[in-house]
């Protein structure tokens, strides 16, 4: 095989693990890999997934996985239903961690969140779970999940 023709099939190797690694939620931002890493269902209305952290890490160290994404709140009981709910804070707090690979700002995240929940992960140590109010018929949901 010439050398061009193997550049050729490496990148097209590379190129399929990559798109691989995203189909199965390892890297990006997509319904997938919130599934995977906090071990949650979406709603059919889920969209405009951001996710952030090393949470690929926690079977080697201390990790983390910041989701969040927008859905509509027609939807939100059946999606609070699958959560453990250990406590309820209403108070404005954070929580996401304060180092930056767990930081997410989306612009509905201003003001108090509607309702903060302390949850036992599916996945993890611990699951904490934001709602956000977007306007009447959307809210946003911010998710963490530890590992220690």
């Amino acid at each position: 095989m010439n050398a061009q023709l193997k550049g050729f099939a490496l990148i097209g190797f590379s190129g399929a693990i990559l798109c691989c690694l995203f189909l199965f939620g390892y890297v990006g931002s997509s319904g997938n890999r919130i599934r995977r890493e906090h071990g949650l269902q979406l709603p059919q209305s889920a969209r405009r997934f951001v996710c952030r952290g090393d949470a690929w890490m926690h079977r080697f160290s201390d990790s983390g996985a910041a989701s969040a994404f927008e859905m509509d709140s027609s939807d939100l009981p059946i999606f609070v239903s699958q959560l453990k709910i250990r406590n309820t804070d209403a108070k404005n707090c954070c929580i996401l961690p304060a180092n930056s690979q767990y930081q997410i700002r989306r612009p509905w995240m201003s003001g108090v969140p509607l309702r903060t929940y302390r949850c036992e992960s599916p996945t993890g140590d611990e699951l904490d779970v934001q709602i956000w109010n977007i306007d009447e018929g959307h809210v946003g949901v911010l998710l963490y999940t530890d590992w220690n």
